[in-house]
């Protein structure tokens, strides 16, 4: 009965030491840092959560410096401490390879901080390590981050500051400016893009950005122009600086526009500068040029008598949002009746207005909607003011096209759908415009 009791406990004793093998096979990399974490928690080692960062932190130095000497070992193509593998290999005696101790410790910048690393060195010099490569002292990632908080219109010292606070990575102001610099010749190369060859719908607006000129400094005019493709996908097509705007410059635009593969645009909405339809049908004679509406109220509210302006605008809108022409006549002649005694301007400017309003009641509700206002690009003006102002006069117009590439590049990122309807629309353009458009679409 003894003897059976002991047989019991040492079948018991064996099973639990093959368990306990078992869980130790089956334990992962993740598992054995969790358990070291749980131990140094237990030991008052991690008080807070900052202790855990500190703690994950600290194993990014072993890591990478066991990687590098990893990477030797798969060049030389043995162990350490095993020369004698080497020797008896069937390479000749002039190929031979050997360790040859470490380069001189290096600081790598990285997004969780600086790490100290020696990078191991092979006799005939012939190791090029990957994962931390010769003379690399910050890890990928860190071009991004500046060029990010660039292209939000944060200053070069404050992303200097920020990386430092948040990384504890110290990168100077040239560094820094180094690596926009590099983005010069990205922006080039978009400015000069080819672009399609048809759009149908396309915004033009200017903005006004202060820029250094020797020893002045001015504000000069920024021309945009987005477009609508034959899919429905918004993009810019382009930037271009001059003194003022103008209807001359339009026409610069416009023949860089044609120079790099626009062959048709069906509808082209401004704001109405002097000049622009004239150089828009010059380049481009089939195009529908539209007055922005929203720039059309603004004029009339800049007329109105401050107490009286929200009733009169209200009373106008009635007529650039009515359903066909017939219905707009009949409310500017209930505005006329009602304003002509006591507003003879602005019942004069409805009347003007009426010729930029005409061509809108000839086409479907859908269409109709995606060109009456500039609201497309106004609500693009209003993101790249963002990152231009409060920022000083720029150097110079290199440093200009620099930061709103990076801010459009950004927000291209959410042009990643077809505009509302576009369905609908594309079956209408189809309807309406015929051949014209059908030969640039694709089935």
């Amino acid at each position: 009965m003894i003897l059976f009791k002991y047989i019991l406990k040492w079948i018991s004793y064996k099973g639990m030491v093959t368990m306990k093998k078992k869980n130790e096979e089956k334990k992962t990399v993740n598992d054995l840092i969790i358990e070291e974490a749980v131990k140094q928690f237990k030991e008052g080692k991690i008080t807070n959560s900052l202790d855990v960062e500190n703690y994950l932190d600290s194993l990014l130095q072993p890591l990478m410096q066991k990687l590098l000497d990893t990477e030797l070992e798969n060049h030389l193509e043995y162990p350490k401490y095993e020369h004698n593998a080497n020797k008896e290999s069937k390479k000749s005696s002039d190929k031979r390879n050997f360790r040859n101790g470490y380069c001189n410790p290096k600081t790598v910048k990285t997004r969780y901080g600086n790490i100290s690393v020696k990078t191991p060195r092979d006799r005939n010099a012939t190791f090029e390590p990957v994962i931390i490569e010769k003379g690399q002292t910050r890890l990928t990632g860190f071009e991004d981050k500046c060029i990010a908080l660039y292209a939000k219109g944060i200053s070069l010292r404050d992303i200097e500051k920020t990386l430092n606070e948040i990384y504890g990575v110290k990168i100077n102001k040239d560094d820094i400016s180094r690596l926009i610099a590099a983005v010069s010749e990205e922006v080039e190369n978009w400015r000069n893009r080819k672009l399609k060859p048809m759009y149908v719908f396309t915004y033009a607006d200017c903005l006004y950005i202060p820029i250094k000129d020797d020893i002045t400094t001015s504000k000069k005019a920024v021309y945009i122009i987005i477009g609508v493709d034959t899919e429905g996908y918004k993009e810019i097509l382009g930037l271009w600086i001059n003194e003022t705007e103008s209807g001359s410059f339009w026409s610069n635009v416009f023949e860089d526009l044609r120079e790099r593969g626009v062959e048709d645009i069906l509808y082209m909405c401004s704001d109405g500068i002097a000049g622009f339809k004239g150089s828009l049908e010059r380049v481009f004679p089939k195009t529908q040029s539209q007055r922005c509406v929203v720039h059309l109220v603004r004029t009339i509210y800049s007329l109105c008598p401050r107490k009286e302006a929200k009733e009169i605008i209200a009373d106008y809108k009635k007529i650039y949002t009515s359903s066909n022409i017939e219905e707009a006549n009949f409310q500017l002649d209930v505005f006329r009746t009602k304003y002509e005694k006591s507003q003879k301007r602005i019942v004069k400017k409805a009347e003007e207005f009426m010729q930029y309003l005409e061509p809108l009641f000839e086409l479907p509700v859908e269409i109709r909607t995606c060109i009456y206002t500039t609201n497309a690009i106004e609500s693009v003006n209003s993101a790249l003011r963002k990152v231009t102002r409060g920022k000083g006069a720029f150097p110079n117009e290199s440093a200009v096209y620099k930061v709103l590439y990076l801010r459009i590049k950004e927000l291209s990122e959410k042009w990643k759908k077809p505009i509302k309807n576009w369905h609908t629309i594309r079956e209408q353009l189809i309807s309406l415009c015929g051949d014209r458009f059908l030969k640039f679409i694709k089935f």
